[in-house]
């Protein structure tokens, strides 16, 4: 009877680790799929805010009238940021990246890049209908004083078709990965109940109430989904770790807000579907009668 009661608990903890293993792959898998959607979307919001426009005001604007203009642009609903930059500052730039001094001898040292304040958007206003709206705004309220509004064009059609729709499609197979998640998950739980069939239908035929056959299983489902969800997000975060050392884009692409709200509610979806699982493979089992279970 020893040898049998050891085989009978290392049988338990054999399917009860078999469980959590079950679930721990699907919950990472779609974790990853998530957190890689989220990030998209969080690097495409950075990078649509991060993109400069410049407007350019004419010289005889003195610095304290445009420091004025400055903070009545940076109070916009549109804008995201408003800086000024002096035409030195944009000179320096250009020699930068076009490739020093050597181009000022083109010019005869003359400064051609005007003053201006460089001006980003919130990602509501990311489109090309919104900033012609934004352009006969500022023109019409900075006449005289404004002279250009300089940006290319075709920015916000590369931001909002091919990195948008990277980003539904991304959400799309996380969603379809979800509905698999509940499947194999659910499935794993009425394998794992399965064993216990008899167990269950002899605690009901001695008297026991079904809530009382419910509890410890509920409670072990709750084990099992919170056990389940942390391994899934240490998983997610050791996963990410390397992804970034490889490419430091993924760090970019990763919002801590983002991704706790991602490893929360990882945890939180493995003891939901756990304990959902769990409660309605009892009530089938609850309601068998004692032929059916062979």
């Amino acid at each position: 009877m020893t040898n049998r009661n050891k085989y009978a608990k290392r049988g338990l903890k054999t399917a009860y680790v078999s469980t959590i293993v079950g679930i721990v792959m699907v919950l990472f898998i779609v974790a990853v799929v998530s957190w890689f959607g989220l990030g998209l979307s969080h690097l495409k919001d950075s990078k649509i805010e991060s993109f400069e426009i410049d407007l350019f005001f004419d010289e005889s604007i003195n610095d304290v009238e445009l420091g004025l203009i400055e903070i009545e642009i940076e109070k916009k609903p549109y804008t995201h940021t408003a800086n000024y930059r002096s035409s030195d500052e944009a000179w320096d730039i250009i020699k930068e990246e076009v490739g020093g001094d050597s181009t000022l001898s083109i010019i005869d040292n003359q400064n051609p890049i005007n003053q201006s304040i460089i001006m980003t958007l919130e990602k509501e206003y990311f489109s090309e209908d919104s900033m012609q709206v934004i352009e006969k705004e500022l023109f019409h309220e900075y006449s005289g004083s404004l002279l250009e509004i300089s940006y290319p064009e075709e920015i916000f059609a590369d931001y909002n078709k091919n990195l948008q729709r990277l980003v539904y499609f991304v959400l799309l197979i996380a969603l379809m990965l979800l509905f698999i998640a509940i499947g194999m998950i659910n499935n794993t739980i009425r394998l794992a109940l399965f064993s216990k069939r008899f167990l269950i239908k002899t605690m009901q035929l001695v008297g026991a109430t079904p809530r009382f056959i419910r509890r410890p299983f509920i409670w072990s489902a709750i084990g099992q989904g919170f056990i389940s969800g942390l391994i899934a997000s240490t998983m997610v975060l050791g996963f990410i770790v390397i992804l970034e050392k490889y490419n430091p884009l993924f760090l970019e692409m990763t919002d801590m807000k983002l991704f706790l709200i991602v490893l929360a509610g990882i945890v939180a979806f493995g003891i939901l579907i756990t304990v959902t699982s769990t409660y309605l493979a009892l009530r089938k089992y609850l309601r068998l009668k004692l032929d059916n279970l062979y």
